[in-house]
C-alpha cells in the first residue's frame, strides 16, 4: 500500500510518503511523486528565467527604441540571481528591459499601487514603490546573495492593497 499527501502553503511540501508498493501503478505513483517533489523545490520565479534571458537578444535587435542601451549578459546573470532569490510566496512580476540597459521587475497591485526594482550589471538594485498618495518608497541597495528586506516589504505591500 502506498499513500501520499501534499500541502500547499507558502512552501509546498510532501510528507507521509510510504514506498511499499510493487505494482506498475505504485511505480507510476512513485515517479509522479518524484516529479512533483522536483517541481515543488523549484522557485516559482525560476519560470521567469527564459523571459529574462531573451532580453539580451530583444534589446540588441533595437526593439522599440533604437537609442536604448542593450541588456548585457552580466545584467541578465544578476537579474536571474535576483529573481531566484525571491521567496516563493511573492506574486510573479512583469519583467522588461529599461532603456538604460537594466532589467526591470514590476509588481502592479490594486488601485494603482506598484513596486519596481531595476537590476544593473554590477548588482545595484534601484527600487521605487507607490502604495497610496502619501505612502511611497524609493532607494538603492546592493544585491549580494539574498533579496534585501526593504525590497521584500515593498513587494508585499503591493500585494496587501
Amino acid at each position: 500500500m502506498m499513500t501520499c499527501s501534499a500541502t500547499l502553503e507558502m512552501r509546498p511540501t510532501l510528507y507521509g510518503y510510504g514506498d511499499s508498493g510493487a505494482s506498475a501503478e505504485a511505480a507510476q505513483l512513485r515517479d509522479l511523486i518524484t516529479e512533483l517533489r522536483a517541481h515543488a523545490a523549484r522557485s516559482t520565479l525560476e519560470f521567469l528565467v527564459p523571459d529574462i534571458e531573451s532580453l539580451v537578444d530583444e534589446t540588441r535587435a533595437g526593439g522599440a527604441d533604437p537609442e536604448s542601451i542593450p541588456v548585457t549578459r552580466e545584467t541578465v546573470r544578476r537579474a536571474v540571481a535576483f529573481a531566484l532569490s525571491l521567496p516563493r510566496s511573492l506574486p510573479t512580476p512583469e519583467v522588461s528591459a529599461d532603456p538604460d540597459g537594466e532589467v526591470s521587475f514590476d509588481w502592479l497591485g490594486a488601485s494603482g499601487t506598484m513596486f519596481s526594482v531595476s537590476v544593473n550589471e554590477r548588482g545595484r538594485l534601484a527600487f521605487a514603490g507607490r502604495f497610496s498618495e502619501k505612502s511611497k518608497l524609493h532607494g538603492t541597495e546592493e544585491f549580494v546573495d539574498a533579496c534585501p528586506p526593504e525590497l521584500l516589504r515593498g513587494i508585499e505591500k503591493v500585494g496587501r492593497r
